[in-house]
């Protein structure tokens, strides 16, 4: 119930407290918060030296709570967790007040218990403010517009929001592409910002302070895709962010055949030409798990196109013939849906799973025990760092996950964008390269790929430039996928899912980046590409050979063109290599691969109380 229902509930409890039904007092008061408790499982209660839970012990401690909903964690998550017979395993959904929440989790060490947040997805211009003002001191001015697009002719449905000292004005154009808004600004000044989108194949324009008249109208030139990119949409291939990360090297025969990923997000319409492949989902955002293809955001479609979009002429994604699963959550996604979908993927199998997506600042322990399982079951979990502008967020800072910041391009972020509104000179590289405003930050960041002005599929048969970390993710999950579908380490010594081979998988990812100058809280080890990989990957069907090389010491040295250095591990993985810059990449050198398989080998299965004392003392 949302909390002005809570509020209207509670003032009606008071006004008729004789008459009432003992229900209202509980259910939606404006003080309680929604809660996920879950009993930890038998392996993590025990290496806390606590008895696990009993299914009637977990009744008795959460009886004259508001449940609202019970998760059953499916077999191939129980078994992950080490559950023994009569104990607890149900996640509970329930509404109660913080201040409960706070004893319970500090009496009952059996209980896992964190807010069930709402997630988020995407970015955009802040141009929604407010400010407050003497009503008499308001000046509005009539300002009109017109659109135009390629060849100068006018669009319909663009949509403008133009903002001042007030709440913006927002207006849609007409067939003649126009639209009159008012400009509410103190004292004449000039509008804070102009921002003007049409979807359909267009970039957006943002201005800051824009020179505007109200005697006589204002045109705005939008320009479409098609002007800027050679042959778009028909011969419109790789997009900038798979090029700088050499997927355009590859051949075409290396398109992730064998691997299953999945796609946690707002569903994805496989009515695109390019997407109608996708024939296995589920929805977990309304109660009908068959309307997983009813992208209502748009988000995750795009998301999906990156990843896997299928076509010889137009947008090739990573692994086009990979085994996709959809999962819906969004719209109105929270905590609990994120663990069921978890659960699908360790009950389904996934090899990595792709998370574009965000909570709030804290770890939440219940979705963190899902993670841990979901590590332990051989699932690769790449979750987008947030975009705003601070902090990493839930799940990215989780030391389960793989977080990934964005970076940008000065040469595909069209000037007089909100793309490139982003850009700051402390953050670009000589290359053009750029670690945008909005991207979040912090030690939790495990590599940083493109999500600037990112064009992919969306609901219909579209296209849409969109940018924030979510479109970062996409990109490492789906060369994430291709090692998986076709390194040699994986598809022999790492056949197998397990806690080992995410951990192999992360520190390969590390060990390719391409490092730029913002420092690690920014970008992570760097950017992972895939140059040098040709000679590498192998075709599905085809063995790799059976060469075999000694590691040499704590890290294999690179001829006379530098030497491998161990990096701080990220918590729960092995130890990171990050090579010296060198003529030959690193992660094509034999030595270098044959360590890293060593490694792997050597973190395999390190207890879950390690990971856990390592997250509570706050690692």
């Amino acid at each position: 119930m949302p909390e002005a229902e809570g509020r209207r509930a509670s003032t009606a409890h008071s006004a008729t407290k004789a008459s009432a039904e003992p229900s209202e007092n509980i259910v939606g008061s404006a003080s309680t918060e929604q809660f996920l408790i879950a009993p930890r499982s038998g392996s993590t209660a025990r290496s806390f030296g606590i008895q696990p839970l009993s299914v009637n012990m977990l009744n008795v401690a959460v009886q004259g709570l508001d449940v609202v909903r019970r998760i059953k964690r499916p077999r191939a998550t129980l078994a992950t967790l080490g559950i023994g017979q009569g104990e607890a395993t149900d996640v509970l959904v329930a509404n109660m007040e913080p201040e409960r929440a706070q004893l319970m989790a500090a009496t009952a060490p059996q209980l896992s218990i964190g807010r069930n947040s709402t997630l988020t997805y995407g970015s955009g211009p802040a141009t929604m403010r407010e400010a407050f003002f003497p009503a008499a001191a308001v000046k509005p001015r009539q300002i009109r517009f017109r659109v135009l697009g390629e060849n100068d002719r006018p669009l319909e449905g663009a949509v403008i929001t133009l903002t001042g000292d007030t709440v913006p004005s927002q207006g849609t154009t007409n067939t003649k592409g126009e639209v009159t808004l008012d400009l509410y600004t103190l004292h004449d000044r000039p509008a804070r910002s102009l921002f003007v989108t049409r979807p359909g194949g267009y970039w957006d324009m943002y201005l800051t302070e824009p020179s505007l008249s109200d005697m006589t109208g204002n045109i705005v030139r939008l320009k479409a895709y098609s002007e800027t990119i050679e042959g778009f949409p028909k011969g419109f291939q790789y997009g900038w962010g798979q090029r700088l990360m050499a997927l355009d090297h590859l051949g075409p025969e290396l398109r992730g055949e064998g691997v299953k990923v999945a796609i946690i997000d707002s569903g994805a319409d496989n009515t695109h030409p390019l997407l109608s492949h996708l024939k296995i989902g589920r929805d977990f955002s309304d109660g009908n798990p068959t309307t997983w293809s009813n992208d209502v955001v748009g988000h995750g479609s795009h998301c999906a196109g990156v990843i896997g979009a299928r076509s010889d002429e137009q947008l090739r994604g990573f692994v086009p013939e990979a085994e996709i699963h959809i999962l819906k959550v969004f719209p109105g996604g929270r905590y609990d849906s994120l663990v069921d979908a978890l659960d699908y993927c360790i009950d389904h199998q996934i090899d990595v799973v792709n998370m574009s997506l965000g909570g709030d600042d804290e770890i939440n322990p219940v979705v963190e025990e899902t993670l841990i399982a979901a590590v332990n079951a051989g699932v690769a979990c790449i979750v987008a760092a947030g975009n705003s502008g601070d902090a990493v967020k839930y799940p990215g800072k989780s030391p389960n996950a793989f977080a990934v910041a964005a970076i940008g391009s000065v040469d595909d972020a069209m000037p007089n964008t909100w793309d490139r509104s982003n850009l700051r000179p402390q953050y670009l590289a000589a290359d053009g390269v750029f670690s945008p405003a909005f991207t979040c930050h912090g030690p939790e960041v495990a590599v940083c790929a493109p999500g600037v002005a990112i064009i992919s599929t969306i609901p219909g048969s579209g296209f849409e430039a969109q940018t924030g970390t979510s479109m970062a993710a996409p990109h490492v999950t789906g060369l994430a996928a291709l090692l998986l579908a076709h390194h040699p380490v994986f598809r022999e010594s790492l056949a197998g899912r397990s806690q080992a081979r995410v951990a192999g998988l992360f520190s390969m990812m590390r060990s390719m980046c391409v490092q730029y100058p913002f420092g690690p809280t920014r970008v992570g080890a760097g950017m992972p590409t895939l140059a040098g990989m040709d000679r590498i990957l192998q075709p599905a069907g085809k063995q790799a050979g059976d060469k075999t090389v000694t590691p040499q010491g704590a890290g294999p040295a690179l001829g006379g063109f530098g030497t491998f250095t161990p990096f701080q591990a990220v918590p729960g993985m092995i130890p990171v290599p990050v090579p010296v810059p060198a003529p030959v990449p690193a992660h094509a050198d034999p030595q270098v691969l044959a360590w890293l398989l060593q490694q792997s080998q050597a973190a395999a299965n390190p207890p879950v109380s390690w990971m856990l004392n390592r997250l509570n003392a706050g690692v």
